[in-house]
């Protein structure tokens, strides 16, 4: 089997590339049994919540390989390539690891009805055992209560900030999404969470309680604040308990990252990383398509997934905060399961130009259908009906010097993947991706 083979394999199942996660563990267990039990050979730790679980995870996964631990990172969805989902040490999993890995577990999946998802982390959980990890990194997919990544017993759980997403699976209140993401908290030596409404405050607090496990949350036990902030990056200082560290350099942009530092470090602290690896770690992780930025010959790139209110509230002040009142065109495609209107709420007053287009995925809404959900009327807006047709709108004369591609990380994807020109991994760490000047 080939990789291509093997990649084509796994997005024919259940699900697929684009919805391929079903709630419940039964699947997911039968999997990691068979493979002789993977997720007892490393240290655990889970990264939760709606939005910052995957900059969470990718700067504690940089900050404990800079203390000397050989890591895995598993994430989810990729950008551009597969193999960006499954890391050891920062490096994608090889092609021929996926095709064997695929290829080997072939029947049983066929016999589970094991979905895209499913079948992945199963890979990756094996790739890691069979690499030698030390710690595993897991990004929660969906929810948290039954998703595929809650196997063993994690040595620590990270809660980003919860929001309301994926109401048809999660539940439709704020509170019903916060008990599926909150039951990641299971066990282990310590619990973190981000700042929350006190409403999830409260039903994070009961589920450590239930769970004995001692929590640490932001705003209480955790604090960060700003130092300076800049294109080159951000400094922040963080305290915790037994810990308060100065003039930090963060290498990722983004109003938002100093939140999401301020939990990985806390974890790498709990975990046994020293000052150094965390000064070392949080200065070269990255994170694309999460407010990334790239030259273009007149002005700025901006790349960030924002697909649902909270992260599209979040890129607006970003936004503000980055570029003052620079005009900005934004480029936007919104998958048809997400809140349109609210995004569009959020994102369209920053936008002098506004073109409205679809992504790659087969649930991206049409133009149209975002123009019909604008909630209030915006001077200039255009439809595309494409992202490559979109970005030659935006590039045509009397442009912007702030171009913004958001809304769903499938157009991310989409524009990144032109730009690097096909099935090339999207790099997490400082110092041999760029994307400058693409148009």
């Amino acid at each position: 089997m080939t990789y291509a083979e093997a990649v084509a394999r796994l997005l024919a199942l259940r699900g697929g590339e684009h919805a391929g996660m079903r709630p419940g563990l039964e699947r997911i267990e039968a999997l990691l049994a068979a493979l002789g039990r993977p997720e007892e050979r490393y240290r655990i730790v889970q990264v939760g919540g709606t939005n910052g679980k995957g900059s969470v995870a990718v700067m504690l996964a940089a900050v404990l390989r800079a203390a000397g631990r050989r890591v895995g990172l598993y994430t989810s969805p990729h950008l551009v390539s597969f193999r960006e989902r499954i890391r050891v040490d920062a490096a994608p999993i090889p092609e021929d690891a996926v095709a064997d890995g695929v290829d080997a577990l072939g029947t049983l999946v066929a016999r589970l009805d094991a979905t895209m998802f499913e079948t992945t982390t199963a890979l990756a959980l094996d790739h890691f055992a069979r690499e030698g990890v030390d710690d595993a990194v897991l990004e929660v997919g969906l929810g948290g209560r039954l998703d595929a990544t809650t196997v063993g017993v994690p040595a620590a759980t990270v809660l980003a900030r919860i929001d309301l997403d994926h109401a048809a699976v999660l539940g439709p209140t704020l509170a019903a999404v916060a008990e599926e993401k909150a039951a990641i908290v299971r066990g282990g030596a310590v619990a973190l969470a981000a700042a929350q409404t006190p409403e999830v405050t409260a039903i994070v607090e009961r589920r450590a309680r239930a769970a004995g496990v001692p929590l640490l949350l932001e705003g209480r036990d955790l604090h960060a604040s700003l130092v300076q902030r800049d294109l080159d990056g951000q400094r922040i200082d963080c305290a915790g308990p037994g810990f308060a560290l100065r003039d930090l350099h963060l290498g990722m942009l983004g109003s938002f990252q100093p939140s999401n530092a301020l939990l990985a470090v806390a974890a790498a602290r709990q975990l046994g990383a020293d000052e150094a690896a965390i000064r070392v770690g949080l200065a070269r992780a990255r994170w694309p398509g999460r407010f990334q930025l790239a030259r273009r010959r007149e002005g700025w790139l901006v790349l960030d997934g924002a697909h649902n209110p909270g992260a599209a509230r979040a890129l607006a002040a970003s936004l503000r905060d980055a570029f003052g009142d620079a005009a900005v065109t934004l480029v936007l495609a919104i998958s048809r399961d997400k809140d349109a209107r609210a995004i569009l709420a959020a994102l369209a007053p920053c936008a002098r130009r506004l073109i409205l287009t679809r992504s790659s995925s087969a649930r991206s809404a049409a133009p149209e259908e975002l123009r019909r959900a604008l909630p209030a009327p915006h001077p200039d807006v255009r439809v595309a009906a494409s992202a490559e047709e979109a970005l030659a709108v935006a590039a045509a004369p009397g442009g912007t010097p702030i171009l913004c591609v958001a809304g769903s990380l499938f157009l991310v994807g989409d524009v990144l993947r032109a730009a690097r020109g096909g099935d090339k991994p999207c790099c997490v760490e400082k110092g041999a991706d760029s994307i400058e000047f693409l148009f």
